[in-house]
């Protein structure tokens, strides 16, 4: 009995360890271990999560998306992204000027930072 026990343990701490190997987002359409990137005004903005609650308010719509590359390709040109499909409209955030907001075409909303590293 104490061995199949240990057993067990081995096994959730195996599944627990592959599990968190990698990390995905899923965009509605594909899923991936790549970055959620939008290029909006020359600046790079990395997808931190879905909004939930109130955290952030949208303020000037800055436009749509117009360019939806693959996820694993680095998107470049104005109002693009390798996260989110044409259409999803860009928002600045009331609460943080390094914040921006896309609505998807299903009301969802998703919350994207400035990167850091800008070259």
């Amino acid at each position: 009995m104490n061995r199949f026990w240990k057993a067990m343990a081995l096994i959730a701490a195996l599944l627990l360890l592959g599990a968190c190997s990698e990390q995905t987002f899923s965009n509605g359409e594909e899923t991936g271990s790549y970055a959620g990137i939008l290029i909006v005004e020359g600046e790079e903005y990395l997808w931190e999560g879905e909004l939930e609650g109130s955290e952030y308010s949208e303020s000037t719509r800055l436009g749509a998306i117009t360019q939806s590359t693959a996820p694993e390709v680095m998107p470049s040109a104005d109002l693009s992204s390798n996260f989110l499909a044409e259409g999803a409209e860009i928002y600045r955030s009331n609460e943080d000027p390094d914040v921006l907001l896309a609505k998807r075409q299903d009301g969802s909303w998703d919350v994207f930072r400035k990167s850091l590293k800008q070259e």
